[in-house]
């Protein structure tokens, strides 16, 4: 990333103030280019305008909550505005639409980028938004850069996992296959699934691992499977999610989260039934285990259910 790009970290109780109620805490990362590089009354503020207002009003986005589009204008292409808007398959749908619809100016949320060309933002609510100058393409240039650089964020609960290395183990082999899977799925970018496994710790209990992957829809399958497995790999270097039972490492442009025995909900998407234990482990054979596993790649009529409660 270059130097003059801006990376900030902010914990906020809702954006727009609408969750305070519930103590729903929402945690957003953004990056962005130097500030003041356009001015107000430019060609290029004429089409970032032009632009915002369709991605960031719900009513834009299709039916499962994505929109790319460029505005050209008369202007050279230093002077097109490109952006993204995403939604992820498992965010409350009322929760994404609000932080959709928080971002219709480009300074309403983003004071340290004043005038900047290029900004990414990314919300725990499963919004992400992202502008820049010229076209489409600059996203595939910067994605990988810009998620690998640490714009992204690491949610996790505190609860450790009984048996850790089983557990470990277990989400390895499921989140490897979601990303291979998300990856070749040419429309939607996007699979779920979930595996199982015996705790041999505490009373030996049967235990199941939810997952999904997804990337944003653009992504071409090779960086959406590189993303994923990067992400994968926070997961393992980050001691702090390393024996969590749930996590989410969330990029600009791909997603990675499970959850220990609780599916994940996706509104209009029927997940397979939980995988159950094919044999009766004995002694204390080293993991993987002989599981079942299922993987699902839907078509997703609209994002839903609510952004599951980490421990901070």
């Amino acid at each position: 990333m270059d130097s003059a790009r801006l990376l900030l970290l902010i914990a906020v109780a809702s954006l727009g103030g609408a969750a305070a109620a519930d103590d729903h805490l929402v945690f957003s990362n953004y990056t962005c280019s130097a500030p003041g590089n356009y001015t107000s009354n430019s060609p290029y503020a004429r089409n970032l305008a032009r632009l915002l207002a369709p991605l960031s009003r719900p009513a834009a986005v299709d039916n499962w909550l994505f929109h790319q589009i460029t505005v050209y204008g008369t202007t050279t292409p230093d002077d097109q505005a490109s952006g993204l808007a995403m939604c992820f398959a498992d965010s409350a749908p009322d929760r994404c639409r609000t932080c959709l619809a928080t971002v219709s100016s480009a300074h309403a949320l983003f004071p340290a980028c004043d005038h900047s060309r290029n900004v990414s933002f990314i919300s725990s609510d499963g919004c992400v938004i992202r502008y820049a100058a010229g076209g489409v393409t600059p996203f595939f240039v910067s994605s990988a850069a810009d998620d690998a650089s640490g714009a992204r964020l690491v949610l996790r609960s505190r609860t450790q996992a009984a048996d850790a290395a089983a557990m470990r183990d277990a989400r390895r082999v499921l989140l490897s296959r979601l990303a291979e899977s998300a990856a070749g799925d040419d429309d939607r970018r996007f699979a779920a699934g979930n595996q199982g496994y015996m705790d041999a710790a505490g009373r030996g209990t049967w235990q199941v691992i939810y997952g999904m992957a997804q990337c944003t829809r653009d992504l071409p399958p090779a960086e959406c499977s590189g993303c994923l497995l990067d992400h994968l790999s926070v997961m393992y270097r980050d001691a702090s999610v390393t024996n969590s039972t749930e996590a989410s490492v969330m990029g600009l442009t791909c997603y990675l989260t499970y959850q220990m025995n609780k599916p994940i909900h996706i509104a209009g998407v029927a997940l397979p039934p939980a995988a159950q234990p094919s044999e009766t482990p004995t002694g204390s054979a080293p993991p993987p285990p002989v599981v079942k596993t299922t993987v699902l790649i839907a078509a997703l009529a609209a994002a839903a259910v609510t952004l599951f409660s980490v421990g901070v």
